[in-house]
């Protein structure tokens, strides 16, 4: 009745029709009901939903229908309300059945949708992997694929790059890809931060259209990592002409994201989580889930708890590496390993007087048990670093990939010999009355195992004669000492990975430009080896010329090498067809990937 059980609806009655009002309720039994008398005479007999109620006079009677009006109106919205549940109750059957086909994703970096402009270096990768394709594809093992260009020549100078269009291309928004489509991008290109350090922006002499699907790239000089910088991620990616406020416009503002991959932008909450959807225009295999949600989650134990929970089925980010035990053990949970390209290194302040002492700088390389991190703190789950790059990058082998083995002794000895000693006892050694103290500046939000691996280093380092004053930053604080005020002496950061890697990351961090500063550690010689190597078409050559990089590096000491980590991806173990995409920045193959029913 209404919503409401039978019992609920007698006691509403009975308080209602209470006192000298209520005469008698002969029955509150459903169905066939006898009817009995009270008194000698009934001037007034109501029947409803199977009660009968008897009352001596109008009065009474009047009272009653009034009564039975609220009551029908209370039944109503009781009906009300319950249809309502229903259809809320089969609206949300029907958005669960939906949201199966949904699936939700960790990230440690957040975006917003003017972020997603591909000349903006700003916020997670993993975006312009689903929405913007790149002309060549940076695919297994470094070789070159074919994306939007199905094929291209390089002219025997190396200074000419012609380009071949698919020709079944659109955009998200339905317009058609083609060569124009090509020089509006190019157009936005120049004259941006995110290109500053491209040789294939700033070496562009010439852009030129065959037709309407080839184009023609010509450059000042002849550089090696063209077709590599072609495959980046961002910043040299295809956007659509009306992605901006004036369509095709390249100096005008960017209003959303339009692209030719697989994905298209649905939402976007700033800072939040991001909604793709499957692009209805995609000329190839079209995703198989029917929403893909990147959630950003900044705490690494908070994407811990989100995958056990469920909340989440998939993490892009990293998780502490004392959790991947527990993780792994969980019957609702997957995970997938791969070999990365990444390694993490101490940088130098090449400002600071102290590290432009060699001694100094080998002394803390000899002073740190790499091996022991390994042990101790990771389980085995990492690699002890020797060079700065992993064998797993090109031009990196046996002959360059040299290490700092760990050597306490050598450590202060080299120390010693530039002058400092222990003359007051406290542990710490000093020159000319100054202690060697040095600032570690890290941040444990996208790697939450640093604060403890920075704390070993501290001690390590200590055992040496060397203070190391830990300093943990928020992360954007972080990104700021190393990029805009070097505000550090030493901090722990990231190689770059896959196409990248050895010359993006090289050039980005130790490469001082005409008219810029190096952010990493400054070396004339140095410079001069990265120059060199940029314009060597011959590949022998090439490999020469890096060994020579990678050896200089090595005996300026001009860093840290540390650890080679392992990517662990985990996952709810309701996703199927998990495939390992050719770069860490895409992760997995998306548009493959399927849950079960």
């Amino acid at each position: 009745m209404g919503g409401l059980p039978q019992n609920a609806w007698n006691t509403l009655i009975t308080s209602l029709i209470s006192g000298k009002d209520l005469i008698k309720l002969y029955s509150l039994r459903r169905g066939n009901l006898a009817k009995k008398t009270v008194g000698k005479q009934l001037k007034y007999e109501q029947r409803w939903k199977g009660m009968v109620i008897t009352m001596k006079n109008t009065k009474q009677a009047t009272k009653f229908c009034a009564i039975i009006m609220v009551m029908m109106m209370i039944m109503m919205t009781g009906c009300t309300a319950q249809s309502t549940a229903s259809k809320a109750k089969s609206t949300t059957t029907s958005k669960q059945a939906t949201s199966e086909k949904n699936v939700t994703v960790a990230i440690s970096g957040g975006s917003t949708l003017l972020n997603l402009d591909t000349t903006i270096a700003k916020g997670d990768m993993l975006p312009y992997e689903l929405m913007y394709e790149p002309l060549v594809k940076y695919g297994k093992d470094g070789a070159f694929e074919p994306a939007l260009a199905e094929k291209w020549e390089i002219s025997e100078s190396g200074k000419e790059y012609t380009f071949h269009l698919r020709k079944d291309v659109k955009f998200s928004d339905g317009t058609n890809f083609n060569a124009d489509s090509v020089l509006f991008n190019v157009g936005r290109w120049v004259g941006k931060s995110a290109t500053a350090s491209l040789s294939v922006v700033n070496e562009m002499a010439n852009i030129e259209k065959i037709d309407d699907h080839t184009v023609k790239m010509s450059f000042k000089k002849s550089y090696y990592p063209f077709l590599t910088e072609l495959s980046y991620p961002r910043p040299c990616r295809m956007l659509g002409a009306n992605s901006v406020a004036t369509s095709g416009d390249v100096k005008a503002d960017f209003v959303k994201p339009i692209g030719t991959g697989p994905w298209m932008l649905e939402r976007c909450v700033d800072d939040v989580e991001m909604v793709f959807v499957p692009n209805p225009h995609y000329y190839g295999e079209k995703p198989k889930i029917g929403k893909l949600v990147l959630k950003l989650i900044s705490d690494p134990q908070s994407r811990v708890m989100a995958l056990q929970s469920g909340e989440v089925d998939f993490s892009m980010a990293d998780l502490p590496m004392e959790s991947l035990s527990v993780l792994k053990t969980d019957s609702k949970l997957k995970t997938l390993e791969r070999e990365g390209t990444k390694s993490y290194h101490l940088m130098f302040n090449y400002d600071n007087p102290l590290l432009m002492d060699l001694n100094v700088r080998q002394a803390v390389n000899y002073a740190i048990d790499k091996q022991s991190i390994v042990n101790n703190l990771f389980d085995g789950l990492v690699k002890p670093a020797k060079g700065i790059l992993p064998s797993t990058v090109p031009y990196v082998n046996d002959e360059n990939n040299k290490s700092y083995d760990y050597n306490l002794d050598k450590a202060k000895k080299l120390l010693a010999v530039s002058g400092y000693s222990d003359s007051d006892g406290d542990g710490i050694v000093e020159k000319d009355g100054k202690p060697l103290r040095l600032s570690l500046v890290f941040q444990n939000s996208e790697y939450p195992e640093w604060k403890v691996l920075c704390e070993m280093i501290q001690s390590e380092l200590k055992k040496a004669g060397i203070d190391i004053d830990l300093q943990l930053r928020e992360k954007n604080a972080y990104y700021d000492a190393i990029w805009k005020n070097r505000n550090y002496d030493l901090v722990i950061y990231r190689t770059y990975e896959d196409s990248w890697n050895p010359h993006g990351f090289l050039m980005s961090l130790y490469y001082k430009p005409k008219n810029g500063a190096t952010v990493g550690w400054y070396d004339k010689t140095l410079n001069g080896y990265l120059d060199e190597v940029l314009a060597t078409t011959d590949e022998t050559q090439r490999q020469q010329k890096y060994n020579q990089i990678f050896n200089r590096m090595y005996e300026q000491a001009v860093c840290v090498p540390l650890y080679y980590p392992t990517k662990f991806y985990v996952f709810n173990a309701r996703l199927t067809n998990i495939e390992k995409a050719p770069t860490a920045y895409e992760g997995i193959e998306w548009d493959r990937l399927d849950v079960t029913k």
